[in-house]
This record gives structure tokens, sequence and C-alpha cells, in this order.
């Protein structure tokens, strides 16, 4: 009797646990949700910000484009620099927006390792770390590897890298799969371009 008391007072603390998780964690993708919607709200003209920054500073304007495209929870992406930069000098161009992606994502994975530190975070991701170490356990670096490759938000990823507190050496690696990305995609864009002349 005194074993099914503890076993069922195990069960109600546990199923506490898990709703209160529930809470935590839905507050917290709100939290993330609202800084996008925020941003939306704002009607940023990302793309004409893109076009001014490249067109007037060159390669410097887009290096502080992607960074900040890469480094916060914005609704834009470094793909809005490729149709003005088609015609640049390969070598620099993709030099530069890698540079400045993987630096961008380095940033976003220490604002979330910044923002563990806030107990409610903590807590709240604390319920997801064992689950994340036993995926990064299981898959290594591949989830931030996917996010490198495709057209999903990665400083999103990054940010929830850090906060996962995925070893910063397996992330550094996982991120440098912008490159090959960056690349590509601008590879494809311009036999494209070509193709249709």
């Amino acid at each position: 009797m005194t074993q099914d008391a503890d076993d069922l007072r195990q069960t109600d603390v546990s199923g506490m646990e898990t709703w209160r998780l529930l809470l935590r964690s839905a507050f917290l993708f709100g939290f993330l949700l609202a800084i996008t919607l925020f941003t939306m709200a704002l009607d940023l003209p990302f793309h004409r910000y893109a076009t001014e920054a490249v067109r007037h500073e060159g390669l410097l304007g887009v290096f502080v484009f992607v960074l900040v495209v890469d480094t916060f929870i914005v609704p834009a992406s470094l793909d809005l620099v490729f149709p003005i930069t088609m015609t640049w000098s390969p070598i620099p161009l993709l030099t530069i927006m890698s540079s400045a992606s993987v630096i961008g994502g380095i940033i976003g994975y220490w604002i979330g390792r910044t923002l563990f530190r806030v107990p409610f975070v903590r807590n709240t991701v604390s319920g997801y770390y064992d689950r994340g170490s036993a995926m990064v356990k299981r898959y290594g670096m591949w989830s931030v590897v996917i996010a490198g490759f495709f057209p999903i938000p990665f400083s999103t990823v990054s940010w929830i890298a850090g906060m996962l507190r995925l070893p910063f050496h397996t992330y550094t690696l996982a991120a440098l799969s912008r490159i090959p990305r960056i690349v590509g995609y601008w590879a494809l864009l311009r036999a494209g371009v070509e193709i249709l002349g």
C-alpha cells in the first residue's frame, strides 16, 4: 500500500512537472513568436534595407545585413542579397556572406546561452535538456547543419542551440554548413540567370 501511494504521488508530481513544463514552454514559444510578430508589425522594409545597404555600402553593407539577419530573429533572410549581387565577383562576396552568417549564428548562440541564465528560461529549457542531450548524442550536429543548409530561420535555431547548451565546438562545426549552403544557392541562382540569359 505504501509503495502504491509513493508511485501515485510520484506520478502526480511528474504529471504536475509536465504540466508546468508545458506552460513554460508555451510561454517561451510565445515570447519568441512575439519577437517575430513585433518585427513583422513594424513592417520594416527589409528588402529595401538590403538593397540600399548593398548598393551604397558594397561588401560592408552585405556583411552588416547578413550579420543582423543571422543574429537576430527577424522576418528576413540573407537570400535577399543574392539578386542584387549576381554580377559581383563571387569570391569576395561569398567570403563576406559566409563569414557574416557564421559570426551571426555564433552571436545568436551566445544570446541563447545568456538567456539560459534567466531562471524562467533555464527552468523551461532544462525540461528539454536531457532529451536535447540525447538527440545531440544521437544525431550530433546534424540538427544545426539542416538549419544551415535549408531556408529556415538560422538565427532561431542558433538561439535554441544556445538555450539547450549544445556544446559550442559542436555548434560551430555545424554552423560552418552555412558556407556550402551560401555558395550552392548563389551558384544555382547564377546558373539560372545565365540560362535565362
